[in-house]
């Protein structure tokens, strides 16, 4: 089969040199040339699959660039320019037909795989190269493997000397990429080796390390028969060009004689390998410092707790973080599994162990919430996280991860979803509550109509009357129900807004007991009044009458058909307020949480209500300066009360 034919235009130099055996490693004919003239010719003349070209070879070759754009469009031949960003603009007022641009700096690598996806149908037509790579690091290794993958060479590798021989023995390499200071059998006794077996003696050896050689490497390297000896660059073109000059001079280099190996070259040789281990070993000490300093800085700037397990020694290290975390120290942790699971709730420990043996004998993800006692008795609610490492053998040897304190977003989500409920039992209540004094007052209204038509008006009169007086009791409900919730959310915004003046606090609660007479006929309840002595203050009336009002309320709805006791005193500089019912009491666990937002004494279904009564009297007394209270024991009844300071709250008398 006639090998395909690309046409490189470029400068000679030891550059385009490479450039060619990289092509020519595919199977790929490669004509090169140095004048833009001669490729138009040979266009003309030969058939060529693709041309690449160097922008400064056509920025220089003015004469034959007609002819080159002609042969170009005749022939239909793709072209691509090496060329820097810079160059473009140049490259195009020359109105060659362009296929595309190879962007400079190009890897030899990188050259192959751009005539690769510039022809996707062109393949190599040459049997693949077979490279051995022994290193005894495994990133050495894969990053060798990494430099050979655009050129789809064959890659084998081995991780010492005498693997890499016997690999060579079983399976006859095109080359060896060897590090000239593996352990056991190094670099240049493989090549030795190599060089003494009959069936090996030919194949090329380049040597490399991960420093760039000096005179005694190479010297060395020479003595041995070695084809090279290269630094493992970053972009791998030293590397690469020496693989392929090795490949074209197809045998070693020049084997000096072992009579020739002076004692002094051997010492000299001991000697550079051992200054190498030593900074290799500085090396990796200074890079273990770095990264325990990152380490720490990591623990010590988490909000998460550290833990590291040791499984065949069987501790186990907490950072400080998780120590605080626990109100632990140091000394107070013994550093041990059993320590760990002594700290466990009883309820978890379970749970964890389950989850700990799934991770280690089947690799299931670690990912476990518990509770961990505190120093101060208590528990802390935590999740936790951890992989483990495992050994050559795939057995796990420590376990790694964090623990994290989650007591507090807890009890956030838990007050988020109760607050949720509530919301939702005041929404049904609201709507409760508003409907029926609805119902209460349509059924007067048509009441009050029937009336009329049946009876006329003269004589509808009485039940008008009724009707009437028991509707404005239900709107009165209503605004009520309306005044509250505007209260309250005002109230959330701040403390109410009053409207300071001297009040005679008797006369009021005298004047809201009165009003609040026909309530407590129908409710069967008298409303006995103790002592009342005179008590002026400076308070806000309208709020103080919805604070009593709303006393007796209660004390009528939990008490109906018992007495309601109201007394009034003052002491020195507070005046005192007590409304007594002989109803159904409250619950001792109900108290604390009686003057909270939407919060009931009983069940909603059996009183009804908002939730937001004592709430609302809670805030406006609070706004004055004084506090409420309450006394209760169930079955027997609750005693309210009220304590007011007579100068009113302390932004007015300051």
């Amino acid at each position: 089969m006639t090998k395909p034919s690309l046409l490189l235009i470029e400068e000679a130099s030891v550059a385009r040199e490479l450039q060619v055996l990289a092509l020519e490693s595919q199977g790929w004919q490669v004509v090169a040339l140095a004048d833009v003239g001669a490729a138009a010719s040979l266009l003309q003349a030969q058939p060529v699959l693709l041309v690449v070209a160097a922008a400064g070879l056509l920025a220089a070759g003015q004469e034959g660039l007609a002819a080159l754009r002609r042969a170009l469009e005749t022939t239909a031949v793709g072209l691509y320019v090496l060329a820097f960003p810079a160059e473009e603009e140049v490259v195009r007022r020359h109105s060659l037909p362009l296929t595309g641009f190879l962007w400079r700096p190009l890897s030899l690598s990188g050259l192959v795989e751009g005539v690769r996806q510039a022809l996707p149908g062109l393949e190599a037509q040459a049997p693949r190269p077979l490279v051995l790579v022994a290193d005894d690091d495994p990133v050495s290794r894969k990053l060798l493997q990494l430099f050979l993958v655009p050129l789809r060479f064959q890659v084998v590798s081995a991780s010492d000397g005498p693997q890499a021989l016997d690999v060579a023995r079983r399976r006859r390499p095109d080359v060896v990429l060897a590090d000239a200071l593996m352990p056991r059998m190094d670099g240049y006794k493989l090549c030795l080796a190599l060089r003494q077996d009959p069936r090996l003696g030919r194949v090329p050896v380049i040597l490399t390390h991960a420093l760039a050689p000096d005179e005694l490497d190479l010297r060395m390297a020479q003595n041995v028969g070695a084809n090279g000896f290269v630094r493992r660059a970053q972009d791998g073109d030293e590397l690469v060009g020496t693989l392929l000059r090795a490949l074209e001079a197809g045998g070693p280099a020049p084997l000096v004689p072992a009579g020739e190996l002076s004692t002094e070259d051997h010492l000299y040789r001991v000697v550079r390998q051992l200054e190498r281990r030593v900074g290799l070993l500085e090396h990796a000490e200074r890079g273990a410092r770095e990264s325990e300093e990152r380490f720490r800085r990591v623990v010590n700037g988490s909000y998460d707790g550290i833990w590291d397990w040791d499984l065949r020694r069987g501790s186990l290290y907490w950072s400080p973080r998780l120590l605080e975390m626990l109100g632990l120290t140091p000394e107070s942790f013994a550093g041990t599994y059993e320590a760990f699971v002594e700290l466990l709730h009883p309820e978890d420990r379970a749970g964890v162990l389950a989850a700990l043996t799934e991770h280690l004998e089947r690799g299931v993800p670690y990912d476990v919430a518990f509770r961990l006692r505190h120093a101060t008795g208590g528990y802390r609610s935590c999740v936790s996280r951890g992989r483990a490492s495992l050994d050559g053998q795939g057995q796990p040897v420590r376990m790694s991860g964090i623990i994290g304190d989650v007591t507090e977003q807890l009890r956030l989500y838990r007050e988020a979803r109760e607050a949720v409920r509530a919301r939702d039992d005041f929404l049904s209540v609201a709507a409760h509550e508003l409907r029926t004094p609805l119902a209460a007052l349509r059924l007067r209204v048509q009441g009050a109509q029937g009336a009329l038509r049946v009876l006329g008006v003269a004589q509808a009169v009485p039940r008008l009357e009724r009707a009437l007086e028991a509707a404005d009791r239900q709107v009165q409900r209503m605004s009520d129900l309306v005044e509250s919730l505007l209260d309250v959310s005002q109230f959330q915004g701040g403390p109410p807004h009053l409207h300071l003046d001297v009040v005679d606090l008797s006369s009021l609660v005298r004047d809201v007991v009165a009003r609040s007479e026909s309530a407590a006929a129908r409710a069967g309840c008298e409303l006995v009044l103790g002592p009342m002595s005179p008590t002026r203050g400076r308070w806000d009336g309208t709020r103080l009458r919805q604070v009593v009002a709303h006393l007796l309320s209660n004390a009528m709805k939990f008490g109906p058909g018992k007495p309601v006791e109201v007394e009034l005193a003052h002491e020195d500089s507070t005046a005192t307020l007590w409304v007594k019912d002989h109803g159904i009491g409250i619950a001792p666990e109900r108290v604390e949480g009686l003057f909270r937002r939407f919060e009931r004494a009983v069940p909603v279904r059996h009183y009804g209500g908002l939730g937001l009564g004592l709430y609302r009297l809670r805030r406006i007394v609070e706004a004055h300066g004084g506090e409420v209270s309450v006394d209760s024991t169930p079955g027997e009844g609750s005693t309210f009360r009220v304590r007011l300071p007579l100068d009113g709250p302390p932004t007015a008398r300051a």
